[in-house]
């Protein structure tokens, strides 16, 4: 038997835990008196500038004129001990075009946790005014008689932001696959740094789901509305099922897309990742790019081209994945329509591995020459492929190149600092160094595209959760959720845990879809089905409504790779099903939600 006092490993792991008792002991509080909040006056709304929205929304929102509006209100920042202070609520609504008509509101969320939902709720509410797409009456009937309701969740964009800084410096790590003690050492280090930062703010503590779903119902009743209806994505689906939990009588019409599995802890439905992303990668891109393989040459077979990526080396691996970034294979997984994308990538990959195994150990004065080298490599004999392959290869270098500079000093902005805030502080989590050591070794061996990162974890290092997770009440009223097939971030395993103990709810299902969420999907079986629960609540009769994907990008067919559950009979793989008009609103819906759930 091991004597564990002689164990470097565990000396050093006891050694790294029992720093986190140090760091939270300068944590403090910083108390304010509140002011009234005068709850029953209605929102002082105004003009909104539209030169504060992203370039791409800020000139499409001009036709929406006096129906888009903004406000910022001053909400408790404990809801619970109103006495700590008070923090700001930035929210925005898109109106009804037909007030005579008008229904209520539809509270949107693009998910996060630490998405920002107030440049999201002005894109929903311009898409639905807009109208079209594959139910254009529905569509028209929503933006007739529903506002659409967008705010940022406390901590980011228009609210009172939350930032986690510190004067340390991360330490060096190495992609989570290097189980070596140095680099778990440093992965445990950085979860800590993370922790530690965060919790010596003191905003912290409350900024989580419980607090924000008290923040939402503040803003319904200054709306003078009786029910809050909502349109949730990914994390958004986990803050309205716990709306719809602590309010049932005032939950209405509420649809969540891309489902965490709301049945347990958070902590529970994060570990379903490692197996989505892997199953994406495994299941759908590398057969997609073996169909191509007359063009690509990766391999006629997935497993010839999942091989291709394991030949890299490692720093090319973690900057092909693109962890902290939005060009990798990890931000492609989230959307089947850059699946061509990680193809393209790979033959980049491929051609700078070949490159690296030629050159000595890349130092700061060889990267001219690397960037030379790379540019004028030759990576496919096929013109077109050598013309693309050639740009990811300069944008995969950059990154290669990065990842061999000096590491930089923590600070977390508000989109990953509440990203951390939420996570830890909703629902228990393990503490302590060990589990998330043996657990990664567990994971990578068995997911290793993703699988070791949980080492990384902050949580593992957090204080106790200052939110209290409500029980799934008997008079919940009928949610609509929606779920893709191989979503790699909000896997279905977790949906249909949901689907379970939602009472009475109703699941759409997009069997053989890539993509994280669907809605708006350009199909009726998907976006009519949407619609009109957001309209009157209405739902299908049966209990799981299955929907045909839509093929892949260059594809005419569904190719069912098979490997998740299945409801019905469908014979995707002989169905040829029309694509639907691009859309670039549509579009930026969906790289709203993608950039919400990768912490952008």
């Amino acid at each position: 038997m091991t004597n564990r006092t002689n164990n470097p490993k565990l000396s050093a792991y006891a050694l790294l835990s029992s720093l986190l008792i140090l760091a939270l002991s300068a944590c403090g509080s910083n108390d304010a008196p509140l002011q009234n909040l005068h709850t029953a006056e209605p929102i002082p709304w105004e003009a909104c500038d539209l030169s504060t929205f992203p370039g791409e929304l800020s000139g499409a929102l001009e036709p929406l004129g006096d129906r888009l509006e903004c406000a910022t209100l001053r909400a408790p920042l404990d809801w619970d001990v109103p006495q700590r202070g008070e923090i700001d609520l930035g929210v925005l609504r898109v109106r009804a075009a037909n007030q005579e008509k008008r229904q209520g509101a539809i509270f949107v969320n693009p998910g996060g946790p630490g998405g920002d939902g107030y440049d999201f709720g002005a894109l929903i509410g311009l898409l639905f005014a807009q109208g079209g797409g594959a139910a254009p009456d529905l569509v028209a009937q929503v933006s007739d008689r529903y506002d659409v309701v967008g705010f940022s969740p406390r901590g980011v964009g228009r609210s009172t932001q939350l930032t986690c800084q510190s004067n340390q410096t991360f330490p060096e790590t190495r992609l989570y696959t290097d189980r070596s003690l140095d680099n778990v050492l440093a992965l445990l280090r950085t979860g800590l740094l993370k922790a530690t930062a965060c919790l010596r703010n003191p905003l912290t503590r409350s900024i989580n789901t419980e607090q924000t779903v008290r923040d939402m119902d503040f803003i319904r009743e200054r709306l003078g509305d009786e029910k809050l209806n909502y349109l949730g994505y990914s994390y958004g689906s986990w803050l309205g099922a716990w709306y719809a939990s602590t309010f049932p009588e005032r939950a209405g019409n509420i649809v969540l897309d891309a489902n965490l599995d709301f049945s347990g802890t958070i902590q529970e439905s994060f570990a379903l990742q490692p197996l989505g992303f892997q199953r994406a990668f495994e299941a759908v891109a590398l057969p997609y790019a073996a169909r191509a393989n007359e063009v690509l040459q990766l391999g006629s077979s997935a497993e010839e081209v999942g091989r291709v990526y394991e030949a890299l080396p490692v720093t090319l691996k973690e900057a092909l994945l693109d962890l902290d970034g939005e060009m990798g294979i990890i931000q492609d997984l989230f959307d089947s329509g850059a699946v061509d994308d990680i193809a393209v990538d790979l033959v980049a990959a491929q051609g700078i591995g070949e490159i690296l195994a030629s050159s000595d150990p890349l130092s700061p004065e060889d990267y001219d020459a690397f960037r030379e080298q790379v540019a004028s490599y030759t990576y496919s004999d096929n013109a077109g492929l050598n013309a693309v392959a050639l740009e990811a290869a300069a944008a995969l270098a950059e990154r290669y190149i990065d990842l061999l500079g000096p590491s930089e000093r923590v600070a977390l902005e508000p989109s990953d600092a509440v990203f951390n805030a939420v996570k830890c502080n909703d629902t228990p989590w393990i503490r302590g160094a060990r589990y998330y050591i043996e657990e990664g070794n567990r994971q990578n061996a068995v997911y290793p595209l993703l699988g070791g990162d949980i080492t990384e974890q902050s949580c593992a290092f957090w204080t106790p959760p200052t939110a209290d997770k409500p029980d799934v009440p008997a008079n919940l009223p009928p949610l609509l959720l929606v779920q893709t097939g191989f979503d790699a971030p909000t896997p279905v395993e977790g949906a249909l845990n949901s689907f379970e103990v939602l009472p009475g709810a109703k699941l759409v299902y997009v069997e053989n879809e890539l993509s994280h969420t669907a809605f708006p999907y350009g199909t009726a079986c998907v976006d009519a089905t949407v619609l009109a629960h957001l309209l009157d609540g209405a739902l299908p009769g049966e209990d799981v409504t299955s929907c045909e994907a839509l093929p892949l990008p260059g594809e005419s067919q569904v190719f069912p790779p098979g490997g998740v559950p299945s409801f019905g009979d469908q014979s995707l793989s002989v169905q040829a099903t029309e694509t639907p008009e691009p859309n670039p609103m549509v579009d930026l819906v969906h790289e709203m939600v993608r950039n919400a759930a990768y912490g952008d």
